[in-house]
């Protein structure tokens, strides 16, 4: 049964029990002369670094085959994977396809967070197995966007998702030049550079974006961030409070991390009875399902 390269779905049941024998590293079996280890494999790449790339999945060594397959993002789906076959490895270190296997087929898998290292797949080793540098279903299903702003946001979006956020920026700062003081891509840009420790940028951006959406919560839970690891903390605690004054549920995850903050701002400053006020409020603020609320509990409220 062919399956469409188009976009998801990915893997029928029986595909998708096939893929979880490869990618597990099972040992497969084919009729076949003896084969060899290719030496010069390096499984030490994250997927994350390998958007539009040939890859090869470690095997057992007591596998014949290698599995390999197309690394790309599904605008939905984020980071998927295309199982494109198996090969084996003769003494002349030329990689030969098993035909028979995924023959007219594709199988996709969405890539998991915790997804192994793998090998970047050798252009020496393209026409050996048949490929291109880019499958033509890239071209004709994806990455067929027109609009530049709403692709680098989702981009910026999913990397950032990874905690890839050198990455991310270069997406987000192309989307913030191109449409300025659109709130998710500042929100987004912002947060990239407080991951990066770029606390000055992110104020800077941050700054910049609050008088255009004076009311957007989140712009006040990052710009807070930033001050409190510069250690400006009078300038936290205002921005927390600012931010705590716009939200508009009386318990949610955001404003018991701002109420959280805020106490350490004061417990940094040696205000201990405006840091406890804080603390209860942000027990108050936070679902009990909170890493926050968990952390209050542990500190004594």
């Amino acid at each position: 049964m062919k399956i469409a390269c188009g976009p998801l779905p990915l893997c029928t049941m029986k595909h998708l029990l096939l893929l979880t024998m490869i990618c597990c590293g099972y040992t497969c079996t084919f009729a076949q002369p003896k084969t060899y280890t290719d030496t010069s494999l390096k499984f030490n790449k994250w997927y994350t670094q390998l958007e539009k790339k040939w890859v090869v999945l470690p095997k057992k060594d007591t596998a014949k085959a290698y599995s390999f397959g197309y690394i790309y993002i599904d605008h939905e789906a984020g980071f998927t994977f295309d199982l494109q076959g198996v090969f084996s490895v003769d003494k002349n270190n030329k990689y030969v396809r098993d035909t028979a296997m995924f023959k007219n087929q594709s199988v996709k898998y969405r890539i998991a967070p915790n997804w192994r290292l793998v090998a970047l797949l050798s252009p020496n080793h393209f026409t050996e197995l048949g490929i291109k540098p880019e499958p033509d279903w890239v071209k004709t299903y994806y990455y067929t966007y027109t609009d530049t702003v709403a692709h680098d946001y989702r981009w910026g979006w999913i990397y950032n998702d990874l905690n890839e956020s050198e990455i991310a920026l270069s997406y987000l700062k192309n989307a913030n030049r191109l449409k300025p003081h659109e709130p998710n891509i500042e929100f987004e840009l912002a947060f990239a550079y407080n991951v990066l420790e770029q606390y000055d940028s992110a104020i800077k951006v941050l700054e910049t974006a609050i008088p255009y959406n004076p009311d957007n919560m989140v712009f006040y839970k990052e710009l807070g961030y930033a001050y409190m690891k510069k250690k400006l903390f009078e300038q936290a605690i205002a921005t927390y409070k600012k931010g705590i004054s716009n939200a508009p549920d009386k318990k949610s995850d955001a404003k018991g991390e701002l109420a959280f903050n805020m106490a350490t701002c004061y417990k940094n400053t040696g205000n201990l009875a405006d840091y406890k006020t804080w603390m209860l409020k942000a027990k108050e603020f936070a679902l009990p399902e909170s890493p926050y609320y968990q952390q209050i509990i542990d500190a004594g409220f």
